[in-house]
């Protein structure tokens, strides 16, 4: 049998439903297609493999497999989705930090493609090699990227994976609004692709949402239509993913039967496959079942070596917070105490089982636990405060009548913070709280800050901002950096070089050959130059765009400068500043903080 005809039958026996049956065709026809040296039927093959492997699991030869055509592969498109792949099975099999130089070779080579689908294939990898607490920044960044070059593909699946990136962030920073607007987009997705994959991530994601904002009577017949959706696919995380909405359930509804039976399940299997924030969660549901013994073994033996440990990774949050829930409840101190610096700077965010799957709460009711078992009453009680006002924000009402249940009777209110942000007679600036601040040279970005600090709720243009109140003359969008004739005549120019370079290649031209691509890289650098995401091109900007983007650099630069110094501050900053075409102050009224600017 020849390679074709092994992948034309795992394609069959996928669409068929068959699990392991595709994956045995689809290494032989990868074999079949080594002994022929056919690098194209090479790379099909192996692109077809990554279907089968699940979230967290070995991925046992599929990256050896994925690496062996990314190497033979001769055609770019081949290596930009080779690359793609293998960066995204190594995220799966948990290994994130071998993902990210293959990540970023998908994103070098869709690049010089010019290809939208090219690079949202390699922005979905990048996001996945980025998924750890400490890129969220760049995941915003990403997932803004990839939304806008899957916004004009006809391809489903493209557009889905920009929606649930979407969706993700959105419930990591708390904005219901996004998160409604991403989960409508799904259904619309689902309804015009007649896509079962899509419908299946559609309606999950709203039996998440019901569960979230403890919709009890919508989340049952929508775990059930995920039953049903997840039937017609063949996607590897379908019973990860029903698993994690039972459990959810249980915990939600106080199931103690469906509690213990999910227990046991997630137990296993963070055991059989060596995954810690199954296990994590594993505690959390025998707790909740009433086990206390069994949630305490697991977490001791999580947490022996301690949290510098802990992987950085996608499951980070998920992890510690579980482990702190269950500490908290236990006694357990030396984990409630690691797990509470650990967590502390990534408060305002909301907790996820990976991609939205499900959602566990946000790190400050983690913190009001830990800082609550430790004795800490005052930092426990501003800790539940900002938690049950998150809740209140999203609409989660479990979670905020479940965090009332663990609050300290007494909660006294905190004194405001007094925080310094003047500038100087010298020149430099006073920086910190009270008692505790430094200098910081005169940056534009501290004059901004201090310009909205001073101006609480009040949105201020980025133009205003950038002069200090001062007139500035609003110019007009410039036009494009390149015009759509001669943008045409350099592609067309480029098809010419590809054919002009494989005719060399051919002959053994080597000279010909190097004029042709030092004239290929040329042209690239002209289009890089003149294009945006999906090869549209680039528009000159007026004042307006232009002092956005000096304005968001001078904050992103000033704050980095007050995070050497003192994280606290930085990131008090970063969670009530908003920059934009419009910047805005908004001071959150569970942490008052009284600023002295003058």
């Amino acid at each position: 049998m020849t390679g074709a005809d092994h992948l034309a039958r795992a394609n069959a026996a996928r669409a068929a439903g068959r699990g392991e049956s595709p994956r045995a065709d689809l290494v032989a026809a990868f074999e079949a297609a080594r002994a022929a040296a056919d690098s194209q039927a090479m790379a099909a093959a192996a692109l077809a493999l990554p279907a089968s492997q699940g979230f967290g699991v070995c991925p046992g030869q599929l990256p050896a497999l994925l690496h062996e055509a990314y190497q033979a592969a001769v055609r770019p498109g081949d290596r930009a989705a080779l690359a793609a792949a293998l960066a995204r099975s190594w995220v799966y099999g948990g290994d994130a930090k071998r993902a990210a130089r293959f990540a970023d070779e998908a994103q070098r080579l869709a690049a010089e493609m010019g290809t939208a689908e090219a690079m949202a294939d390699a922005l979905d990898a990048a996001l996945l090699a980025h998924w750890g607490p400490d890129d969220f920044s760049e995941r915003l960044s990403l997932a803004a990227r990839l939304d806008d070059a899957a916004a004009h593909l006809a391809d489903p699946q493209a557009q889905l994976s920009a929606h649930l990136w979407r969706l993700t962030t959105a419930w990591e920073s708390l904005d219901i609004v996004a998160v409604q607007r991403q989960l409508r987009a799904l259904d619309v997705l689902a309804g015009e692709s007649g896509s079962d994959r899509v419908a299946f991530f559609a309606v999950s994601r709203r039996a998440m949402h019901a569960l979230a904002t403890g919709d009890l009577p919508a989340a049952g017949p929508l775990i059930a239509d995920t039953v049903l959706a997840g039937a017609k696919v063949t996607e590897p995380d379908v019973a990860a993913v029903l698993h994690s909405l039972h459990a959810m359930r249980a915990l939600t509804a106080g199931d103690q039967a469906a509690l213990q039976g999910e227990a046991a399940a997630f137990a296993a299997f963070g055991a059989a496959e060596g995954i810690p924030s199954v296990a994590a969660e594993a505690a959390v549901l025998w707790l909740a079942a009433g086990y206390p013994d069994q949630a305490g073994q697991l977490v001791t033996q999580l947490m022996a070596g301690g949290m510098a440990a802990v992987p950085r990774d996608v499951d980070f949050l998920l992890l510690v917070t579980c482990a702190v829930r269950v500490a908290a409840t236990l006694g357990l101190v030396d984990i409630c105490r690691e797990g509470a610096e650990a967590i502390e700077p990534y408060a305002g965010r909301g907790v996820l089982n990976a991609g939205a799957v499900t959602f566990h709460g946000v790190v400050e009711e983690y913190l009001h636990l830990a800082h609550a078992a430790l004795g800490n009453q005052a930092e426990a009680a501003g800790w539940g405060r900002a938690a049950q006002s998150a809740y209140r924000r999203i609409g989660a009402t479990w979670w905020e009548r479940q965090l009332n249940g663990s609050r300290p009777a007494s909660t006294p209110r905190t004194a405001a913070r007094r925080v310094h942000l003047r500038r100087q007679s010298t020149g430099h600036w006073s920086v910190g709280d009270d008692g505790a601040t430094f200098e910081l040279a005169d940056l534009k970005g501290l004059s901004y800050l201090r310009y909205l600090i001073e101006r609480p709720g009040t949105g201020v243009t980025a133009l205003i901002l950038a002069g200090q109140g001062g007139a500035i003359i609003d110019e007009s969008d410039l036009g494009e950096t390149l015009d759509p004739a001669a943008l045409a005549a350099y592609r067309h120019r480029l098809a010419e070089l590809d054919t002009k370079l494989d005719a060399a290649d051919r002959r053994g031209d080597r000279v010909g050959g190097a004029a042709f691509s030092a004239e290929r890289v040329a042209l690239l650098a002209q289009i890089r130059a003149a294009t945006g995401l999906g090869g549209r091109p680039r528009r000159v900007g007026g004042s307006g765009e232009r002092a956005r983007v000096a304005v968001r650099k001078a904050i992103a630069a000033t704050l980095a400068q007050i995070e050497r110094r003192e994280p606290g501050v930085a990131r008090l900053l970063r969670d009530t500043v908003r920059t934009g075409m419009v910047c805005r102050y908004e001071p959150n009224p569970d942490h008052p903080v009284t600023w002295i600017t003058d």
